[in-house]
């Protein structure tokens, strides 16, 4: 029996085995892809997710331990229950006192503070009770509190402060009703200059402002600075963000600015106060909101030299109770001379 000769079957044409690289590259780019586009959408929910819902941070100082005597207080508001410290204008009593003297009546100017968006009533954006010492011993009751979301108000999100004007103008509600005062103003930090300038401009028991590193658009100061947000900063994270922040907040807030609050202001003094090397939210933003203000209001701009983002007062101590308490003052007299 004769035997056929082996022949091995034919290898892949030098064009099959081109077509087998490129399906292979293809399958592992579209895998690469997809895993990118998986870990974009991964990242910017968890992050969106963690900046909405912060970390409630409550506060390790009690008001007495400086030697203020003061109250707790909580309101019910559309977000829930706000809790906070109201404290009598009164000079604190030195530890080494041997009675304590409570402050027995209120004063008639009122300063309400508003902390930032991931701080509480203890106000550290502004070195803490430290100022709210300043603050009473210049003759001024203080109202402070935590938003709902933070402290031990109720509630865990808080969007920024977005949502939180209700919060605001029920405690300033409260602040007139309660100290029965003449003078009220609202000094605000940071994320808090948006509530605090809605509530000022809508409610007439508000006579002066003071915001202390505000932003004029929040689109432009979160997303036009993304990387101070965010540990990755790549444009397709910052635009997954973008898309996915409604979704999570519950509203868009792409259009939310203190613009229009400044055109609604109706003759409110306000103080800006920004630091000259504001790396978050810079100075163009107060000068042009200062600017709006100025055309109908007693407005005034003071740039901390060399101060960095939220540490104006605390870069100089003296000079910013000065600064504040000149202004208010200012404002009290001239509303009271007439």
């Amino acid at each position: 029996m004769k035997l056929k000769k082996y022949t091995p079957p034919a290898g892949p044409t030098p064009k099959e085995r081109v077509m087998k690289r490129v399906k292979i590259t293809a399958l592992v780019l579209l895998g690469i892809f997809a895993f990118l586009i998986a870990a974009d959408l991964l990242y910017s929910g968890i992050s969106v997710y963690r900046w909405t819902h912060p970390e409630k941070v409550t506060w390790s100082q009690s008001p007495a331990e400086f030697g203020l005597d003061y109250y707790s207080f909580e309101i019910e508001t559309e977000n829930g229950t706000v809790r906070g410290w109201k404290i009598a204008a009164q000079t604190p009593i030195p530890d080494d006192a041997e009675e304590w003297v409570p402050a027995t009546e209120y004063s008639d100017k009122t300063v309400v503070l508003a902390c930032n968006y991931d701080s509480n009533r203890e106000f550290a954006d502004l070195g803490g009770i430290d100022y709210m010492v300043d603050l009473c011993a210049a003759g001024y009751n203080v109202i402070t509190f935590d938003w709902t979301g933070s402290g031990f108000s109720d509630g865990s999100k808080n969007v920024f402060l977005l949502d939180k004007v209700e919060d605001l103008r029920k405690v300033v509600e409260f602040a007139a009703s309660e100290t029965e005062s003449s003078f009220l103003a609202i000094h605000a930090v940071g994320f808090a200059c948006y509530p605090a300038t809605q509530v000022a401009a809508d409610c007439d028991v508000v006579d002066a402002l003071v915001l202390d590193s505000s932003y004029e658009s929040f689109s432009d100061a979160f997303y036009g600075n993304f990387k101070s947000w965010s540990a990755v900063s790549f444009a397709p994270v910052r635009e997954t963000v973008r898309m996915m922040f409604p979704m999570i907040a519950g509203f868009s807030p792409d259009e939310y600015a203190l613009t229009d609050a400044m055109n609604r202001m109706n003759q409110k003094a306000v103080l800006f106060i920004q630091g000259e090397y504001d790396e978050v939210f810079g100075s163009d933003g107060a000068k042009h909101l200062q600017s709006l203000a100025k055309n109908d209001n007693e407005s005034s701009l003071w740039i901390v030299p060399e101060a960095t983002h939220l540490r104006c007062r605390t870069y100089d101590i003296e000079q910013y109770l000065s600064k504040v308490d000149s202004f208010l003052d200012e404002i009290y007299d001239s509303s009271h001379a007439a």
